[in-house]
């Protein structure tokens, strides 16, 4: 199905499998374990491989496709008649192009600021981003980890809950109408219902992330000194939770869809019919 939704549902698919891929937690173990020394191999390594420009871009064209699919789910259900702004297959595609844009220029500061961090210390970040716990000492980090965290995380999910909220009770409000065809109502519940679990997945996952630097950005230098250890576990903590988000994702969009486990299901019969034809040739 070519829909507009599931246009947007393929590119949160897209983001959330970089964002897993490319994940810092895998390589912060393996440069622990490996001192690339200092220069520009470290600096080139935690900028481009060890997931910071990739992640970052990636989470926050996820971010962004979740209030693209808000917004669409919430004028086709609350305000159908309102052609103006209403997705189309036509349109989705720039909106996409948009969303990567957007989301390329929104982490270009984490992007620049990336370094490698040779310190043989155990509580060492191997790769100093703006979002750890030591670099919160700048004022213009500080700015952009506050701005970024608002934008990109708060506003979002209160952006998500009215959107979902506003669709649940236009759905409801309409559910006596005697023209409307029952299964295509049907199909829009079961949709509606995936797309509020993915966003209350986004805000219990991703919003400890950003209240946790709303905090730490509030703390003057000498006392993030003084609380360092703790808040570095606590640091690591959101994270895994942050990064959790795009492992949940599809696994919420594989029990609520038919359709996708239908075709999942085909296509690992098709494997394995495969496998069996060539061990039996």
């Amino acid at each position: 199905m070519h829909t507009t939704t599931n246009y947007l549902l393929m590119n949160l698919a897209i983001a959330d499998f970089l964002s897993l891929l490319f994940c810092p937690g895998f390589y912060d173990f393996a440069l622990h374990k490996f001192h690339l020394g200092s220069g520009t191999l470290g600096d080139i390594f935690c900028k481009f491989i060890a997931g910071n420009v990739i992640v970052c871009v990636s989470f926050d064209a996820s971010v962004l496709t979740l209030c693209a699919i808000a917004m669409e789910r919430y004028l086709g259900i609350v305000k159908p008649f309102n052609k103006r702004w209403a997705l189309t297959k036509k349109n989705v595609k720039f909106i996409i192009l948009v969303i990567w844009v957007t989301a390329f220029f929104s982490s270009f500061p984490d992007t620049l600021w990336t370094k490698h961090n040779n310190e043989d210390t155990p509580w060492r970040y191997p790769c100093t981003r703006p979002w750890t716990v030591k670099n919160q000492t700048t004022w213009n980090v500080k700015a952009y980890i506050l701005g970024h965290s608002v934008a990109l995380i708060v506003l979002p999910s209160i952006f998500l809950c009215f959107c979902y909220i506003s669709s649940s009770a236009a759905l409801k409000s309409s559910a006596g109408e005697p023209d409307e065809d029952p299964a295509s109502k049907r199909n829009m519940k079961r949709l509606l219902k995936l797309l509020i679990l993915l966003a209350l997945a986004f805000c219990i996952l991703c919003l400890p992330f950003a209240v946790f630097f709303l905090y730490v950005t509030a703390l003057a230098p000498s006392h993030l000194e003084q609380s360092f250890k703790p808040l570095f576990l606590a640091h690591r903590i959101v994270r895994f939770l942050i990064f959790s988000n795009s492992f949940v994702n599809p696994l919420l969009y594989a029990a609520q869809s038919k359709n996708y486990r239908k075709v999942l299901f085909q296509k690992l019969r098709f494997k394995n019919n495969t496998r069996n034809t060539e061990n039996e040739a």
